[in-house]
């Protein structure tokens, strides 16, 4: 079977494997781990069951792939993240809902949800874990790079940027763990978001938030002196 693969283009043989990853996907979100065989992917994907074992051996590497294609590429999102413009509270946020959202949204979508985090564990857990770990350094450089840049005050608060981001990775689990089945992939973003600005709040820069008082102070005023006219 390798001999055979490797004949096939580069190119070809990626775009089948991206087809196929999708293809298991949705079987596994649509049917559960166990009843998905290997035979209805292939025909999910428009390939004969030869054509996918190409790629796979078995419905356990099928999975395997699929986890870690989707830590992938919220691996890829969180740098881009991280690497955008913008206020860093979104940037922030964006960062982190590339990983965490991405598998809420995954997860409330299928009624088999607790299937999929079963087969994670017993068959992922150490990729994972490794994503998560690169995922929580990446989210740890982004905060010690607004604090080194004056737009948080890491010191003045007592902490450090390993804790704040632990502590917002933990928050961001919590919320997806204990509302999984109440909040839409909109309302779970917008819970996030806020939870990084009230973190933010607390070890706002100085200057910023004076910024932030001064802003609010003419916020208010502006109704008042309208009124006045």
């Amino acid at each position: 079977m390798t001999a055979v693969a490797a004949n096939v283009p580069p190119t070809r043989r990626d775009a089948t494997r991206e087809t196929i990853l999708a293809a298991g996907l949705r079987c596994f979100a649509r049917e559960g781990f166990r009843r998905t065989a290997l035979d209805r992917v292939a025909r999910e994907a428009g390939l004969s069951r030869a054509a996918l074992y190409l790629h796979f051996a078995s419905k356990e590497d099928l999975f395997r792939a699929i986890v870690e294609d989707l830590h992938g590429r919220a691996l890829d999102e969180a740098t881009a993240a991280c690497n955008g413009t913008g206020p860093f509270s979104q940037r922030l946020t964006d960062a982190i809902a590339a990983k965490s959202a991405r598998f809420f949204d995954l997860l409330r979508a299928s009624e088999h949800a607790q299937e999929f985090l079963d087969e994670n564990n017993r068959l992922c857990g150490e990729m994972s874990s490794a994503f998560a770990a690169r995922h929580a350094r990446l989210i740890t450089r982004m905060i010690a790079s607004a604090d080194d840049a004056g737009e948080i005050s890491l010191r003045g608060a007592g902490v450090n940027a390993g804790q704040i981001a632990e502590l917002l990775l933990d928050t961001a689990m919590g919320i997806k763990t204990r509302n999984l089945s109440v909040l839409s992939p909109a309302q779970y973003r917008k819970r996030l978001a806020d939870a990084v600005r009230i973190v933010l709040g607390g070890i706002a820069a100085p200057a910023a938030k004076r910024a932030s008082r001064q802003a609010a102070s003419a916020g208010r005023a502006a109704p008042a002196k309208s009124r006045r006219r």
